[in-house]
């Protein structure tokens, strides 16, 4: 999902923080160091996260022709996570265990054989697969401050607000009136008078109970 394919639906965030002048000189090497990594069948992690270039997710040699464009930093936050149908894991579990019965001569395995079973299992099935892959375009403005995220998902939010500040040490926060109003540079008065408002329903308390009735039918 993205700037350069797909459905054009994006968040707004607005960077907080001391940008450097040369930001591709202070924060290249960075970059690079949180670029997306493979996942290892072998490890115990069931999902990691990186970044990648914005026209090819499967490109993490990050070079600064990739990232940076005139007053733009392009990247994409790609995540890759195991997924092994559950009836495929079900029955591979279900004919190693049968082998190990077989093989040791008993009835029925303890619950930490089992779990073993259970890793060794998983860890052979990974090697036959691949990991499920996505990828979140995001576009920061330098002359703005504001960067789309081509994504609503909260989770994936948390993913690259997390990256984004490890990377340029700089923080994302999702607009909102709160945020846009602080953007915007409000004057004192203005800013006291946002601090003040209180939230206010616009349907009528009968309205209310009349809607609660009828989903409760």
């Amino acid at each position: 999902m993205g700037a350069l394919r797909g459905s054009l639906t994006f968040s707004r965030f607005f960077v907080v923080g001391d940008v450097p002048e040369d930001l591709a000189g202070a924060t290249l090497k960075r970059i690079r160091a949180q670029a997306f990594q493979p996942l290892d069948p072998d490890e115990d992690l069931i999902q990691r996260h990186g970044w990648a270039a914005v026209d090819d997710p499967f490109d993490t040699e990050l070079g600064h022709e990739k990232i940076f464009y005139n007053e733009y930093v392009t990247l994409a936050l790609r995540v890759d996570r195991w997924a092994i149908p559950p009836a495929l894991l079900k029955a591979h579990l279900r004919e190693a265990e049968q082998k190990v019965l077989e093989k040791k001569g008993i009835e029925k395995l303890g619950r930490k054989a089992k779990l073993d079973l259970k890793d060794m299992v998983t860890k052979k099935l990974r090697r036959q697969l691949v990991p499920v892959t996505k990828s979140v375009d995001l576009v920061w403005n330098l002359n703005t401050n504001v960067a789309l995220f081509f994504s609503h998902a909260q989770k994936t939010h948390d993913l690259v607000q997390e990256l984004f500040e490890k990377t340029f040490r700089l923080q994302l926060l999702v607009e909102s009136p709160g945020t846009l109003a602080d953007h915007q540079g409000l004057s004192a008065e203005a800013s006291g008078t946002f601090a003040d408002l209180e939230p206010t329903s616009l349907a009528s308390d009968g309205a209310v109970a009349a809607l609660e009735k009828e989903l409760q039918s």
